[in-house]
């Protein structure tokens, strides 16, 4: 019963985490008018984001050896639950960048611990499961966008909905958190930092991850714009993009294990890429809501998979610990958000907000090449 309690409370996590990238994707216009900015404005906010998560997830081996990473869930949970209360009363961007900060140190906390107990549970029951965990993450964003896009659509405004949030879900989070066991000595390996020579199949990973990260941000971070801004809609249907693609997410994930065990992990990512690059095609160049409904389901698919196949290889190799290996993804994940963020901004004001799928596109196009070229790194 206590495994079962485990996995269950795992899938929890991934959820109640991600329902608040919910709140805070559909807010973000609310946002934007409230602290009296522009997309590049959002964009140094997600960068001082990108940099606390950076920071922690870099020193985060070093807390969790001496801690364990079912007490870093505890106390980074409880943090970015409680820094969501002065949200509302944040004023100008510079005051926000500080809270953004504040807020990825906590994030990059909890995304390096709570990966790492999914990689453990997936080792331990010896069968692919690390997509079906990061199922719950995308179930978790689309609940929350769902629910924020009615609190948006009657009008309540953003310090009551993430009252409401907070105080429902906070409790909820940390009783999940206890349920979670104590992890064993988990740093056993000789490489207990990311600065070594990575092996290639590590650094091919590494740099996959940093494209979908540019998929998965310009949904959570630009979706609602988009739809605001190019699709001209307002009130729930700001909430369609992101609810579109996290069901799709949420469809693709609960089945990318199976089809991963089926097809091979070659195979899979370059159906994943291709899909993804159809999809992109669609959203920068069709501006109609059912346009954006298919552009970003398609997306939803060709992006579920790809981030847990990275984190899942990359705790797998030889000679790397996997809590090792996961830092390098996550770092690489939220390295793309340090320069990325304003840079789409700067596109976003120059070309027009669809326009910041472009270079995302010319990205995934690259690097098929690199994924054919060395298929058989992929074989572990």
């Amino acid at each position: 019963m206590k495994k079962i309690d485990d996995i269950f409370a795992c899938r929890a996590l991934f959820f109640i985490m991600a329902f608040s990238i919910g709140l805070w994707t559909i807010r973000i216009p609310t946002i934007r008018d409230q602290i009296q900015t522009d997309y590049l404005g959002i964009g140094y906010i997600m960068a001082t984001f990108a940099i606390g998560s950076i920071l922690a997830m870099i020193s985060a081996n070093y807390i969790i050896i001496r801690s364990s990473t079912k007490n870093i869930l505890i106390y980074s949970s409880l943090a970015q639950w409680l820094l969501w209360l002065p949200v509302a009363f944040l004023a100008d961007v510079q005051m926000f960048m500080i809270l953004a900060f504040i807020f990825g140190v906590c994030f990059g906390l909890f995304e390096i611990s709570i990966n790492l107990q999914a990689t453990k549970i997936e080792t331990r029951e010896k069968k692919s499961m690390l997509s079906g965990f990061h199922a719950f993450w995308s179930f978790g964003v689309l609940v929350g966008s769902f629910l924020t896009s009615l609190f948006l659509e009657l009008q309540i405004s953003i310090l009551i909905n993430t009252l409401i949030y907070v105080v429902i879900m906070l409790p909820i989070n940390l009783f999940f958190c206890f349920k979670l066991n104590m992890d064993d000595k988990t740093f056993d390996d000789d490489k207990k930092n990311i600065f070594f020579i990575w092996p290639i199949l590590v650094f091919l990973l590494a740099i996959i991850a940093m494209a979908n990260a540019l998929t998965e941000g310009s949904v959570d971070s630009w979706g609602a714009l988009y739809m605001h801004d190019f699709i001209k809609v307002n009130g729930f249907q700001v909430g369609i993009a992101t609810i579109s693609f996290n069901i799709f997410m949420v469809i693709g994930r609960i089945f990318g294990d199976r089809l991963r065990d089926n097809l091979g992990v070659f195979t899979l990512l370059l159906i994943l890429f291709f899909l993804s690059i159809v999809s992109f095609l669609i959203l920068i160049n069709f501006n109609t809501i059912l346009s954006s409904v298919i552009g970003f389901a398609i997306l939803g698919i060709g992006a579920s998979s790809i981030i847990p196949i990275a984190y899942s290889l990359a705790s797998n190799i030889k000679g790397i610990d996997s809590g090792i290996g996961i830092t390098i993804i996550s770092v690489a994940v939220y390295g793309t958000f340090i320069g990325a963020p304003a840079s789409l901004g700067f596109l976003a004001n120059s070309y027009g907000v669809n326009n910041i799928f472009t270079p995302i596109v010319i990205i995934f196009i690259i690097l098929i090449v690199p994924i054919i070229f060395f298929k058989k790194e992929f074989n572990l």
